[in-house]
């Protein structure tokens, strides 16, 4: 098992995402991230500039949100299709979902869209050789510049250690449920925390 994450919390007791994150692909998409929004609860399209994080677009995914059962991967960079051995952009979130999975899933999706809010969690994946490695996920919502467009989570990944020579990932059909799942509030609150598989108190931004 990998290196776990942090603990830091503010003087009021909440746990603070920035100090919770360990690799660089999230903490530097958490950084610009807010960068993009500026003074507004969420950024639009139109303001991502992708440059500030362009060495990590390979563990970028753009989930378009567009309905409780209709939720498109508009974009999957190429690490991500490596360890999945396949092509994932322009496939069906439920397709990639256990069929036991997928009402939690959507549930939470829709919520993180309609508040807006963030979602933090971590996936114990098996490789090929070795041991298991964590990997780390921070997903944050999008506006589109159109209001009559969905919204998009973009969701940054990156494994906790270095897994080139682990591939290929093994059992990487299905998406599967993360570790540690704790949704982000970025100023307009957070769902009911029993749609988390465990109702972990949220993080700060």
């Amino acid at each position: 098992m990998e290196a776990e994450p942090g603990s830091a919390v503010d003087a009021g007791g909440i746990q603070r995402l920035g100090d919770l994150l360990v690799t660089p692909a999230c903490r530097d998409f958490r950084a610009a991230w807010m960068r993009w929004r500026g003074d507004a609860l969420t950024p639009r399209r139109g303001q991502i500039a992708l440059d500030d994080v362009a060495r990590h677009l390979r563990w970028l995914s753009v989930l378009e949100v567009r309905s409780a059962e209709a939720m498109i991967f508009r974009l999957v960079g190429t690490a991500i299709n490596e360890t999945r051995g396949r092509e994932l952009t322009g496939t069906s979130l439920k397709d990639l979902s256990r069929p036991q999975d997928w009402p939690r899933r959507s549930r939470i999706n829709v919520a993180l869209a309609d508040r807006p809010c963030g979602l933090y969690f971590r996936v114990l994946f098996d490789y090929s050789l070795g041991p298991p490695v964590y990997t780390e996920y921070l997903c944050l919502p999008v506006l589109a510049d159109n209001d009559e467009a969905p919204r998009q989570l973009f969701t940054i990944r990156q494994p906790v250690t270095d897994v080139t020579l682990k591939l290929p990932q093994l059992e990487a059909v299905y998406n599967q449920v993360g570790d540690d799942n704790r949704f982000v509030d970025l100023g307009a609150g957070v769902p009911d925390l029993s749609m988390l598989p465990v109702p972990l108190p949220p993080l700060a931004l």
